[in-house]
């Protein structure tokens, strides 16, 4: 087996990277990452190793049914496509009730993220050794922002403005996942997942009527993402424990359409969620 130093330099550097990766970088880089550190946690060595004690749970994973449960943290974010050529259409009157200004003119479009959590149920089929049917329904809490760099007009003078405008989500969301699994090493195995999932935005202001004084962006009750994600098992003397991270992408707009410069000035608007859940089972 390699050194303790040996190992205890390689883990030093791979958080050290890790840290870079989180602050500069995109999560597909991240995502990446942890499937590597997966994957470096499994080999032959190891295994000859442990397969001198004993494991925990050796009969876990025979079972053709298994529940549990999981809480975690998310980011929401959304992909934002402007219509073409937005910078040069000009809104007026309702469109602007809003803002100090006769008209005004979009100029540039930019979402921000939050942060929120996660809690649902854990439950699976299994199909042979190594894959498994997921149906883990839960709720998902979180915000985003819409950040606009508005022109106005007033009187012929013009000023620019930045305008929020926050989105609040509460899902229900329920995902089916296909999980593959590697061969188990001891206590540890790790996985990778992917497959649609169905959510309810339960803080939809769809049905809500317009509010002059403060225009809001009303989203769709329903949406579907497709999900994909990596993470590893252990297991305890008394339960096994997980831990994951996913990407959830939309692929339909749920932008509601609205007469105002905000909706106006979007095309499609989709969902974009990256979630770190702990699951219990």
């Amino acid at each position: 087996m390699p050194s303790y130093v040996e190992k205890a330099a390689t883990i030093k550097h791979l958080f050290s990277r890790l840290s870079k990766i989180m602050k500069y970088s995109n999560y597909k880089y991240f995502l990446l990452l942890i499937a590597l550190l997966a994957c470096m946690g499994v080999n032959k060595t190891d295994a000859q190793y442990y397969s001198k004690t004993m494991p925990n749970l050796p009969n876990f994973d025979k079972a053709r049914y298994n529940f549990g449960f999981y809480i975690g943290g998310n980011q929401m974010l959304f992909t934002v496509k402007p219509v073409q050529n937005y910078q040069y259409i000009t809104y007026h009157g309702r469109q602007i009730s809003d803002l100090p200004a006769d008209s005004a003119r979009i100029l540039g479009i930019n979402g921000s993220s939050g942060l929120g959590f996660n809690v649902g149920l854990v439950s699976l089929l299994r199909f042979g050794q190594y894959f498994e049917l997921r149906f883990v329904p839960g709720l998902q809490f979180g915000e985003r922002n819409l950040k606009y760099s508005v022109l106005c007009y007033l009187n012929g003078v013009a000023s620019e403005e930045t305008v929020y405008k926050k989105v609040v989500s509460s899902y229900i969301n329920v995902p089916f996942h296909l999980r593959y699994k590697a061969v188990r090493i001891h206590n540890f195995r790790p996985y990778i997942f992917m497959g649609p999932a169905f959510k309810w935005d339960l803080s939809s202001l769809r049905k809500q009527d317009d509010n002059v004084q403060n225009i809001r962006l009303k989203m769709s009750k329903g949406d579907v993402t497709f999900d994909v994600g990596v993470g590893f098992d252990i297991y305890t003397n008394w339960f096994k424990f997980g831990f994951q991270i996913e990407m959830s992408y939309g692929i339909q707009n749920i932008l509601v359409k609205q007469n105002n410069i905000y909706a106006s000035s979007i095309e499609p608007l989709y969902s974009k969620i990256f979630q770190i859940n702990f699951t219990f089972e």
